[in-house]
């Protein structure tokens, strides 16, 4: 489903560049892509993009363990 200026309006939503440009970064730390290709997409370092989105990041501690000891058993 696309959403036009026009729906955000009806909303209340500002679309901005900086709307997408959140949007990419949030949505691809839900994905594999390495924090600092994520951080290089969008032309930050990842000092400014821990800074920026860091809240967004999550830990994923316990899946790159469940990953790895799937490789090993």
């Amino acid at each position: 489903m696309e959403c036009s200026c026009k729906d955000a309006q009806m909303i209340s939503q500002v679309l901005i560049p900086y709307t997408f440009r959140h949007r990419y970064a949030k949505a691809t730390h839900n994905t594999d892509i390495p924090l600092i290709n994520i951080a290089a997409a969008i032309d930050h370092t990842t000092e400014v993009h821990h800074q920026s989105y860091g809240r967004f990041i999550t830990d994923g501690t316990a899946d790159l363990y469940a990953k790895r000891n799937a490789r090993v058993a």
